[in-house]
Formats: structure tokens, sequence, C-alpha cells
């Protein structure tokens, strides 16, 4: 099924609710219910590991820093002797 098709599924099945017997209802309200959240983390892990190789980008920049500081300490000193 592609994404038009699921979504176009998923608007019937919203719009046509009460029309169902009610056992089926709660099956199609608890099967939306888990496909949104399904979808919301989904979202949430993908912003986690983005934000996870932020930090580790973040790091791995202020240890470049600190080793050009210090090689700039070096050759300042090597400088004044």
């Amino acid at each position: 099924m592609d994404k038009g098709t699921e979504e176009q599924a998923e608007q019937f099945l919203v719009e046509h609710l009460k029309e169902f017997p009610e056992d089926v209802k709660n099956e199609i309200v608890l099967s939306l219910f888990e496909n949104g959240m399904n979808e919301v983390i989904a979202q949430d892990s993908a912003m986690l590991a983005f934000k996870k190789e932020g930090v580790e980008t973040m790091t791995g920049l202020e240890q470049a820093i600190r080793i050009l500081d210090d090689k700039l300490k070096v050759l300042e000193l090597q400088e004044k002797i």
C-alpha cells in the first residue's frame, strides 16, 4: 500500500467510524493511536540521533580546538626561547 492510499484509508475509517460495530471501532481507534505513537517515536528517535551526532561533532571540535591551542602555546614558547 503506498502512503497516499494508506492516508486515504485512515481518513475513510475516521469519517465512517460511527458506522462500525463497537468492538471494531475500538480496534480502529487503538490501531490509529498505535500508528500515531509509532510516528512520534520514530520522529523522536530521529531527533535524538541528530542531537547525539551534533554533540559528538561538538566534542570533536572542542578537542581539536584544545589541541590547536596547545600547539599554539608550544610555538609561542619556542619563539620566546
